[in-house]
Formats: C-alpha cells, structure tokens, sequence
C-alpha cells in the first residue's frame, strides 16, 4: 500500500511537471531524517497539493552534502528532474541554506538560477520576537526562570500542584518548552492565570522570584506577553496545512490590522504602564 501510495503521488508530481520542495531536518535520540514535502499542481482535482514526499533517514552526519546526497539519490531514482524544482522552503538552518555549502545552494545548482528559495514564515516570527523590546525580553526570561525554578523540581512540582488544588484553581500545574517556541502564549498565560498561586508558592519557599509578583508594572507586562503569544499562535494555527500564497497573504493582513487596533487600544488606557 505504501508503494502504491507513493507511486500514485510520484506520477501526479510528473503530470504537474513544475513542483516545489519544503525541507526539514529532525532529530530523535537514536536517528538524524530530512523530512521533504511537496508542493504540486493535481490536474486529476485541478487544485494544488501538498504531501509528503520522503521521510529520510541521514546516514551519519546531518551536513548540507549528506543531506543532499540522500535528497538527490530519491529524487533521481523515481525520476524526477530538478529543473522542474521552482521552489525550496526551510526554516533558515546553516546547513540548509549557507551561502557556499548549503544544501539550497547544491540544489540551485542542479535546478538553476530560476529556483525561489524562501524562509517559513512561520519561522521568521521565532527570530522576530528575540529582538522585543528589552523590558518585554525581560519579563518574558524572568518568566521562564519561575517556571523552571518549578518544574526543575519534582517536590517543587508537586507543591505548587497542592496548592493549587487547595485554592481550587482552574490549572494545577506549569509548563514550559524552549524548542517549541509556539508553546509561550499558552506558557505565559497559564503563569498569569496562576500569578496569586504561584506567589504565594514563591513566597513559602522564601525564593527572590517571589518579589515579581508585586510588581504592577511586570504583571501589566506579563499580560501583554501572554495576549499577544496567544493572538500570534491563533495565526499560526490559521496558516498551517495546504493553502496558497495569496490566502496566506490575506490572514496575515487580516491579523496585522486587528493587531493595530488591539495595540492602539492597550496603549492608550495603559501608556504609562509599559514606559520603561
């Protein structure tokens, strides 16, 4: 069945003739795979598709010429041509996109000048938001410190979980993931919901992190971080899955423009607030 699957998929990507590639690379405890997706016209549906095309396992190093190596050999032998390759999308990895060695640069050069390659936009808002503003950068650290000061700790942990049982909250615990960076707007604002818990927690435990709390200024800050990580995760889920360039395009308009108005109204009835 996988066979046959991949088969069917292979043929339509020839009957479309043109075709553009998404890669990514993802590591596991044991193995290192360059994940492959395809972009292609279906004239069976006369629509656009998007499918996975490979799934492959990196022999031993995960450098741009092994990668590419492994990309070439699956691309040649089901016979696919890369000069119908007219675009390549990766998250921005030196290994994918170096301006010498890149494994975008290796595939330019087999499909030609003529190949669009592009940053996952999706991506561009993770380098986007290291440079906020320093107050803001700060309160979001700060935040990432209370969090790991809790859930480092198994007894910190269960803790905090008995207390918040005991106050009967809506949540009885914290998380926190630094590589999944799209997980801050539902972290922050599961730390705001529990901003009283987590004090009164802080403040048995006689911890400095404690004094955050009693800071109007912060928790004013911590709230815009946890609105806004949130308002950007609603748009991510929106621009997720097959769609084309022009809806893509659309909702990103469609968010900035809500954006100003939700900026312009914090802003006036909380200006001094967020003055540094």
């Amino acid at each position: 069945m996988a066979e046959d699957t991949e088969t069917q998929l292979i043929e339509k990507i020839k009957r479309s003739k043109l075709f553009a590639l998404q890669l990514d690379e993802s590591t596991d405890i044991q193995n290192s795979i360059l994940l492959t997706y395809v972009r292609y016209i279906d004239h069976d549906e006369s629509d656009m598709k998007e499918d996975i095309l490979s799934v492959s396992e990196l022999p031993t190093h995960t450098t741009s010429s092994e990668s590419f190596e492994v990309l070439n050999g699956f691309i040649e032998e089901r016979g696919l041509e890369w000069k119908n390759c007219v675009g390549v999308c990766t998250d921005g990895v030196a290994c994918l996109t170096g301006r010498n060695p890149g494994l975008v640069t290796k595939i330019k050069d087999m499909a030609g000048n003529n190949l669009l390659s592009t940053h996952c936009y999706i991506h561009r808002q993770n380098l986007a938001s290291k440079k906020m503003a320093p107050e803001l950068n700060k309160v979001l650290s700060q935040s990432v410190k209370i969090i790991n000061y809790i859930q480092n700790s198994a007894l910190n942990t269960r803790l905090l979980k008995a207390l918040c049982d005991e106050m009967r909250a809506d949540h009885q615990n914290l998380f926190h993931s630094e590589v999944r960076w799209l997980c801050r707007g539902e972290v922050l604002k599961r730390l705001y919901e529990l901003r009283k818990e987590v004090e009164l927690f802080l403040i048995d435990k006689k911890s400095d992190l404690s004094h955050y709390f009693q800071d109007k200024k912060w928790i004013a800050r911590l709230a815009y971080l946890s609105d806004i990580f949130s308002y950007i995760n609603e748009l991510n889920l929106k621009l997720k899955g097959p769609d084309t360039i022009f809806n893509a395009s659309n909702k990103i308009e469609s968010f900035k423009n809500k954006l100003k108005l939700w900026l312009n109204m914090i802003t006036e009835g909380n200006n001094e607030i967020f003055q540094s």
